[in-house]
């Protein structure tokens, strides 16, 4: 994004009772174009993941904290849940994302309910009791609480730590409050995007499902495959467009099987080579069938290298190690681990325990061994639902 453009974003955000975001910039220290620089990650994000881990950067950044974490609040208006943050080593914060119950956190409840901002200190005797007990467990000294809403709604809060016990400037809580304000104005457009992008990623995903009906039993296991990938991704940190890529791929990484005859693909028992080798042209059939459709360009990486293998023996085209593309080999270990836990009409589904076992055990062959790592014990800590909202995003 030029500067014009940004500067043309804090000019209409400049309206009667709106934020003074020009003022902002006026009053910072820096240079106009740092802060610029700031901004940008939220003008620019195309999730809200990555929306809300900008603004936790250039609230670090602006407030001069150590660690700053968005939380965002659940339908029922009871519980925080972490999002995305930002840190300077060598503070810290979590890497999962936890749920807090506001009951819990009474000045989080008041800063929540009345809008205005608060700073908590260890140095302070009158401190919040529950707000104390987190900032000694983390390692910090104090923070600043501001409520991040739009229009006149709350959608969650920010937190900005510091380490050291030099206190916030009066006007930090209001740069928060400011920095909030710019990162909202960016909400609505993202979520329309991100509404609309679910419509194609749900018509894709019953058409897929439509392919699927040839052989239902995999159907279940095709739905499986996103939700573990994007929790490998998650857990990665992996930027938003690569997610996408990602979701749109493990969704369609079987598509070119409708290629595949039915005496081959329903065979209850072993194929033959000669059958094999009609299977493996199935990651090139799906690639023609997509490239005509550039919203699918990024998926075709996935869609031809899901089958490669980390020792060079898989297929298409026998890539070795790193330059089988990351998304396909996330695919790969998600797509391997499923199929072994799910049912067939010939056999049961492996234990969870010992399918891990497996992938482990194929590391450094078949599998990235860091993606084979990462999914046992990512699979082992929470299981395989919901797995992407289980991680924190961090700014990079």
């Amino acid at each position: 994004m030029s500067m014009q453009a940004v500067m043309r974003h804090l000019a209409v955000a400049e309206k009667p009772g709106a934020s003074p975001l020009i003022h902002y910039v006026e009053r910072s220290s820096r240079a106009l174009t740092d802060v610029i620089l700031d901004l940008e990650p939220m003008q620019e994000a195309t999730d809200l993941r990555e929306l809300y881990a900008g603004l936790a950067r250039a609230v670090l950044i602006t407030v001069r904290a150590d660690a700053c974490l968005i939380s965002t609040l659940d339908e029922d208006g009871k519980t925080l849940r972490d999002v995305s943050a930002s840190v300077i080593p060598p503070a810290h914060l979590n890497a999962m994302a936890d749920e807090y119950q506001l009951d819990d956190y009474p000045l989080t409840r008041a800063v929540i309910a009345t809008g205005e901002s608060s700073v908590v200190a260890l140095s302070d005797p009158s401190a919040d009791p529950a707000e104390v007990g987190f900032l000694r467990e983390m390692g910090f000294s104090q923070v600043i609480l501001c409520r991040l809403s739009r229009e006149g709604k709350t959608v969650g809060i920010v937190e900005a730590f510091r380490m050291d016990n030099h206190p916030f400037r009066d006007e930090d809580p209001r740069q928060v409050e400011v920095l909030g304000k710019f990162a909202m104005n960016s909400y609505s457009n993202i979520t329309w995007t991100s509404r609309m992008e679910s419509h194609y990623t749900e018509t894709i995903e019953t058409l897929v499902s439509a392919l699927e009906a040839r052989n239902p039993d995999t159907n279940a296991h095709a739905k499986r495959i996103p939700d573990l990938a994007l929790g490998l991704a998650a857990a990665m940190n992996l930027p938003a467009d690569f997610r996408r890529s990602l979701r749109l791929g493990s969704i369609l990484h079987d598509v070119g099987k409708i290629g595949v005859p039915d005496a081959i693909l329903l065979k209850p028992s072993g194929l033959t080579d000669a059958e094999w080798e009609i299977m493996r042209r199935h990651p090139v059939i799906g690639e023609q069938m997509l490239k005509p459709i550039d919203f699918l360009a990024s998926a075709l990486p996935i869609v031809r290298h899901h089958h490669e293998r980390w020792d060079g023996g898989g297929y298409p085209d026998g890539l070795v190690e790193g330059s089988i593309p990351l998304a396909a080999r996330i695919v790969a270990v998600c797509d391997s681990f499923d199929a072994m836990i799910s049912d067939r009409p010939y056999r049961a589904g492996l234990p969870t325990a010992t399918a891990l076992e497996e992938i482990l055990r194929c590391a450094g062959t078949q599998f990235d061994p860091a993606c084979a790592k990462l999914l046992a014990e990512v699979v082992t800590a929470f299981g395989v639902q919901d797995l992407e909202e289980r991680f924190v995003h961090y700014a990079n």
